[in-house]
């Protein structure tokens, strides 16, 4: 490798050993022991807090709703972004395309905090949802604190990365295909199914584990609109550190939540790479 080429690779390998460190520090922690009573904690390394986690009822339900929570806001962001996706890279029309473009970067120019007080306005207890179901006759509604408001505020936070990253792979595919299919007496639907939904089903994969990496580490949101109602595993790091100041427990679980998050994108890349291989070892 060129000198040139080491220097331009010298910034992202410096970033890259933050992280590394950061990660390091966290895993040292999490072999400590916290002293009775107090925020200290000390040697010799022990792996009681990893006992104590894996015996934990709490901590496996933080797991388990983590689990589940991403894998529905992903399920959702399929069904929701798919279309929306399909549209932005088939439309005939540049207005259009632009108008989806715009609405969908446009969210990105707000940040998380402003759009989960907003998301607090709409669902509140006399938010705007609430009076409109009262101003015609509708009971109020329990639409904040629960999980219908993380679900919601998490989708609304990660559809346009998914929306985004399988627009490029529907670009890539290769119209002609699609016609090819029409002129050979195919229907709109017997199209996509055989043609266009199997060659962007590696996107398709690549959208889907960014959407559900993106789920398992939400806080914000499940933080603000859950009320405490809704554990996971980022506010279930939170609450040990803020309530108990059990920072080696707190860190022992961020490292299973490091494991778990990193065997489940090993397993969706698995999955991608077979999709890529079955539909579309050209780009494999």
């Amino acid at each position: 490798m060129s000198r040139t080429a080491l220097l331009l690779a010298l910034p992202a390998a410096l970033i890259l050993l933050l992280f590394v460190a950061v990660l390091g520090s966290f895993a040292s922690v999490s072999f400590m022991v916290l002293e009775p009573g107090t925020a200290v904690f000390h040697g010799p390394a022990s792996l009681a807090n990893y006992t104590k986690l894996l015996a934990s009822e709490g901590a496996w339900k933080a797991v388990l709703n983590t689990l589940r929570l991403a894998a529905e806001i992903s399920a959702l962001c399929v069904l929701a972004g798919y279309p929306l996706a399909l549209l932005l890279a088939r439309s005939g029309s540049r207005g259009l395309r632009r108008f989806i473009l715009f609405c969908l970067v446009a969210t990105f120019l707000s940040g998380g905090v402003t759009r989960a007080y907003a998301w607090l306005i709409i669902l509140g207890n006399k938010g705007l949802v609430n009076q409109a179901a009262q101003a015609i006759g509708l009971p109020r509604m329990a639409l904040i604190n629960n999980e219908f408001a993380v679900v919601v505020s998490v989708l609304n936070f990660i559809l346009p990365f998914f929306v985004l990253t399988l627009f490029g792979a529907l670009r890539t595919i290769a119209q002609p295909l699609e016609h090819a299919a029409r002129n050979l007496g195919a229907s709109r639907m017997r199209c996509f199914l055989h043609v266009t939904l199997p060659l962007s089903l590696p996107g398709l994969a690549a959208a889907t584990s960014l959407c559900f990496a993106l789920s398992l580490g939400a806080f914000l949101f499940p933080q603000m609109l859950g009320g405490g109602r809704v554990q996971v595993l980022a506010t279930a790091i939170y609450e040990r550190i803020q309530a108990s100041y059990d920072i080696p427990a707190a860190a022992a679980l961020a490292m299973l939540f490091f494991v778990l998050v990193l065997l489940m994108l090993l397993a969706v890349g698995a999955l991608r790479r077979a999709a890529s291989a079955r539909f579309a070892p050209e780009a494999a």
